[in-house]
């Protein structure tokens, strides 16, 4: 592959890596989490709007995509890059088959041998283009190791600051453990006069996988009924059926 044509590849890669078109998916691929898409969803974005203008203006890092030969040839040299890499979607039963552990929330996928460009067939991102967040965290991390190395010479009130903030600190874990070990007294207790709802929980989502604030919403609750993790099923459950019936 020549300099041109690998800096082309790459320029279409970064444009495409995270385009809506896509409506890209995650899934368990070698043990790590990676997003997924059809290759139907990539010739979709290939006429989007968004890549038609930077064609364009540089129709020789964007090749203009006139019908789907010319996509092809495009996805063809992501291939061929590596930045994407052909994979099927497995079902729980045919996970069993090959070793895997079924998921729940996230599609167990395997590397196929053949890319074939069927609009249906998976393909997996293996390009992860550095972005601004990236960088800046890494700057953060060295800056908050040079701090604590240089702690010694820190002014007195730097000093009392972080005393004051850490204990604070311990209070709040303090009490994040004093809330988790009562709801669970009270839920053992309620076991006994509502046991047919599936207990009651103070805070049912405050270990469930969900932001802060939600962990803390609703403030009791009967069973899974409230859990984050219920409420996530079921509404996966009427997408599903809905897909069905349309």
């Amino acid at each position: 592959m020549s300099q041109a044509s690998s800096q082309s590849t790459l320029a279409v890669g970064k444009l495409l890596r995270n385009h809506n078109d896509l409506k890209q998916r995650q899934g368990l691929f070698q043990s790590r989490l990676v997003d997924f898409f059809r290759y139907k969803r990539f010739a979709r974005a290939l006429q989007s709007d968004k890549y038609k203008a930077k064609s364009k203006k540089q129709p020789e890092l964007y090749p203009p995509v006139n019908n789907d030969e010319d996509a092809r040839n495009i996805f063809v040299s992501l291939i061929k890059a590596q930045l994407v890499v052909p994979a099927a979607k497995l079902h729980s039963a045919e996970c069993k088959d090959h070793g895997l552990k079924p998921n729940k929330s996230y599609p167990n996928l395997l590397l196929s041998n053949k890319a074939t460009l069927q609009p249906d067939e998976y393909y997996v991102w293996s390009y992860n283009p550095k972005s601004f967040y990236d960088y800046l965290t890494v700057i953060a991390i060295i800056v908050g190791v040079l701090a604590f190395v240089c702690y010694p010479l820190w002014p007195s009130y730097m000093k009392r600051g972080t005393y004051y903030i850490s204990i604070v600190a311990l209070a709040l874990i303090g009490i994040f453990f004093g809330i988790a070990i009562l709801r669970l007294v009270v839920y053992l207790l309620s076991l006994a006069a509502v046991s047919e709802k599936g207990g009651f929980w103070l805070f049912p989502n405050l270990f469930e996988d969900c932001g802060v604030l939600e962990s803390f919403r609703p403030f009791y609750g009967y069973g899974e009924a409230e859990c984050y993790s219920f409420l996530k099923k079921q509404k996966k459950k009427k997408r599903s059926s809905a897909k069905k019936q349309n």
